[in-house]
């Protein structure tokens, strides 16, 4: 027990071991930031294929929502599905299905009746041999270490962990002594561990889902087939190069073709509030319009009336065959009538 309480950090004075603790925090950030580094950052690219598969590279850009919407998007360009707004159902026309593979046809099926398309969002709207099709492009992308790996993602835990347990139990150490010894000002101590932990925790925070390998060869796809997005809206494209398009940059490189329709779909409808406001200024540019129509109506009105009165210097006759002629030939009927008639009194 005095052995505890009495060694060389044990007895250190609190500012020097702070300094000591710093110097281990330090440390320890710095080696579990290394062993964390993504294993694939200075591998080098794959080449960029000649005929590049769609739908492996719309798994690589956003996995199975991604995949999903450049299927259906195939089967609305096939003819075999259509957008009615929101919705997506089978064409009443479509054309024969023996000309779909397995897994289009499996999709098609799944609109027997129609869905919404925020629903392709949920892995349950898929049936059972889609989703292992699309076990099989993962794990191809995993084997070209375009996916960050489960073993990375379990490696970068155990380091976190093993760095948390030398800070955790070292600042614990030097708390419980300095308190079985009298010394309670160790709030600054319970501080430095406290962020200490929560930065190794950010270190180690869910990875992103495509490795550095990836990241970067999703990058020299989207430069290569950039031309795609223009050749889209100013010319036709054949089907593959949409199914490209679709597949480097989403469903949102569709605006402005003859296919926006199917990316207006996925957009979320206006809020309440929204729909309120422009209702409400919809009510506030009427009411601007009538009101400067009857402000109008009535400078013109006064117009005619002062330059008709003023003109004559007497209420006699000139002046009544003035306000005659002013008043038969005013646009605003009564109202200016009556001016006249009060000169003529």
């Amino acid at each position: 027990m005095d052995m505890l309480l009495h060694n060389p950090i044990a007895d250190m004075y609190g500012p020097q071991f702070l300094l000591f603790y710093s110097v281990i925090i330090v440390s320890t950030l710095v080696v579990c930031w290394r062993f964390i580094q993504d294993p694939t950052k200075k591998q080098p690219l794959p080449l960029i294929p000649t005929n590049p598969d769609p739908y492996e590279i719309a798994y690589l850009r956003g996995g199975e929502t991604e995949l999903t919407k450049l299927a259906v998007f195939n089967l609305i360009q096939r003819g075999y599905l259509q957008v009615k707004e929101k919705s997506i159902q089978q064409a009443p026309n479509y054309p024969d299905l023996g000309g779909l593979k397995l897994i289009e046809s499996e999709f098609f099926k799944c609109f027997y009746s129609s869905h919404q398309a925020d629903e392709m969002k949920f892995s349950s709207f898929l049936p059972v041999i889609v989703r292992e099709k699309y076990a099989v492009y993962e794990q191809s992308l995993k084997n070209e270490q375009l996916l960050y790996a489960d073993e990375w993602k379990a490696w970068n835990v155990k380091v976190g962990l093993v760095g948390a347990a030398i800070v955790f139990t070292l600042g614990s150490y030097k708390l419980l002594v300095a308190l079985a010894k009298g010394r309670y000002n160790v709030g600054l101590l319970i501080v430095m561990g406290v962020v200490s932990l929560v930065m190794l925790l950010w270190l180690i925070k869910q990875p992103p889902r495509l490795s550095d390998r990836g990241q970067n060869y999703l990058k020299r796809l989207q430069g290569t087939f950039a031309q795609l997005q223009e050749k889209a809206k100013s010319s036709i494209p054949d089907a593959l190069d949409y199914k490209l398009l679709v597949a480097l940059f989403g469903v949102e490189a569709l605006a402005g073709t003859s296919y926006d329709y199917y990316r207006k779909a996925f957009l979320p409808p206006p809020s309440p509030n929204r729909l309120s406001r422009r209702g409400s200024n919809s009510r506030q540019r009427s009411s601007s319009d009538s009101s400067c129509s009857s402000s109008s109506c009535g400078s013109s009105c006064s117009s005619s009336f002062d330059s008709s009165c003023s003109s004559s210097s007497s209420c006699g006759s000139s002046c009544s065959s003035s306000s005659d002629s002013s008043c038969s030939g005013s646009s605003c009927g009564s109202s200016c009538g009556g001016g006249c008639g009060g000169c003529g009194g």
